[in-house]
């Protein structure tokens, strides 16, 4: 498997798992203090080939994942879920398997900005906060769309992001 896109992770290990999963040039954000002038080196990577953005699924790629977004806007993500990604207690894209890795890769998302396609009344009625199986609705629905598993408040700007409505989630629920 061939990815055009770069394909941004946080160290050096996750670009190991990455090349062992598929051909792919990657580039390693080495933590959550991203440099201006990385930053402009990833933005001029994706107007050039695009990115994907594949970060842990923890707070601190949560970080990294934002500081991208917020500057560089509509590029495209793979997640994987803690489960697929934990070995020994730790969490991290280097510990997944090959086939989680490519998996994920094959369902990449764009998320775009400033769209509200649900809204937060919208949300809370389909029972994704303030219910006791909230959780496990948001899992649900994280699963099926290919979304980063997110809090409440996260997981509304990435179904707003990706443009979901109401009815599409309905349907997964």
């Amino acid at each position: 498997m061939k990815i055009k896109e770069v394909i941004i992770v946080e160290g050096v290990h996750d670009q190991d798992a990455i090349r062992q999963a598929v051909e792919a040039d990657t580039l390693a954000t080495h933590g959550t203090h991203i440099s201006s002038e990385l930053l402009d080196f990833i933005e001029r990577l994706n107007k050039s080939r695009g990115i994907i953005i594949f970060t842990d699924p923890d707070s601190p790629g949560d970080q990294i994942r934002k500081k991208i977004m917020q500057r560089i806007g509509g590029c495209k993500h793979a997640t994987l879920s803690s489960k697929q990604s934990r070995s020994k207690g730790k969490v991290g894209i280097e510990h997944a398997s090959s086939g989680d890795i490519r998996e994920a890769l094959m369902n990449v998302v764009t998320f775009t900005q400033n769209y509200e396609s649900i809204s937060w009344h919208e949300f809370v009625d389909l029972g994704l906060t303030g219910q006791k199986d909230s959780k496990n609705r948001r899992e649900q629905v994280c699963r099926h769309f290919a979304l980063p598993y997110a809090n409440a408040k996260t997981m509304f700007q990435y179904v707003n992001m990706c443009g979901l409505t109401k009815t599409e989630i309905e349907g997964v629920l």
